[in-house]
């Protein structure tokens, strides 16, 4: 793995690893087309017709074929939010936003300008999905629905390498799709939500990490959803 000296920071570095969107948007990384894209999501989520279905999920996710040279381990760290408006009794749209966090410790050899490192090099990839979805359900509404839908919205992607006190970096916004399948399953007034989901992240070049041109990753999700009338 090629690193360039320049591109190095150190990991104490104050402030180095918060999580800042408003840094993000002063330095120009929200195009125009992600901030309408935002603007849309919010105006979805204020619509008030119909019922509204909200779900809370933990995910684990298993990285795709594409992924895994770059982190090849699954991730336990997972959780979305939906808002699900029924607009008719088999069709919905709606918001969703959540985070999976993938890491990887490796051991191979890193190589820089001046020389090899031999170590165990951490990789961290933290994705931040912010999306619109529409959804078809089988069944009625008091029985086992099964469901299938689409997502499609924005990734948030935070990616960094860690190798002694040799950090890099890389933080990008990708447009990306999610179709997914599961099912609601009605216990008492609540209903448990089970579903699986493939997130893929399109780029149009590699990061300054060198990941791939496109990612994709599978998820498994187990939830609980309200209604609300």
């Amino acid at each position: 793995m090629e690193l360039d000296m320049e591109e190095m920071t150190m990991r104490d570095q104050p402030g180095y690893f918060q999580f800042d969107c408003a840094s993000i948007v002063k330095r120009g990384k929200l195009t125009m087309k992600m901030r309408a894209f935002f603007l849309l999501v919010i105006l979805t989520a204020s619509a008030s017709a119909g019922d509204w279905f909200y779900n809370m999920s933990y995910n684990v996710a298993v990285p795709g074929k594409q992924m895994r040279p770059l982190i090849n381990n699954t991730s336990f760290l997972g959780v979305s939010f939906e808002a699900r408006n029924m607009l008719s009794s088999h069709f919905s749209v709606g918001v969703s936003a959540g985070q999976q966090v993938f890491y990887w410790k490796t051991h191979e050899a890193v190589s820089l300008q001046n020389g090899f490192f031999s170590g165990a090099p951490y990789r961290f990839l933290n994705t931040v999905p912010v999306m619109l979805n529409a959804h078809y359900y089988m069944g009625g509404s008091s029985r086992i629905r099964p469901y299938i839908g689409l997502n499609a919205g924005g990734f948030y992607v935070w990616q960094r390498s860690e190798m002694g006190i040799v950090v890099m970096e890389g933080r990008q916004w990708r447009w990306g799709a999610a179709p997914e399948a599961g099912v609601i399953v009605p216990v008492g007034r609540m209903n448990v939500n089970l579903g699986t989901k493939l997130s893929y992240l399109g780029l149009p070049g590699e990061s300054r990490l060198g990941d791939p041109q496109k990612q994709l990753f599978f998820s498994f999700n187990v939830g609980l959803t309200l209604r609300h009338n």
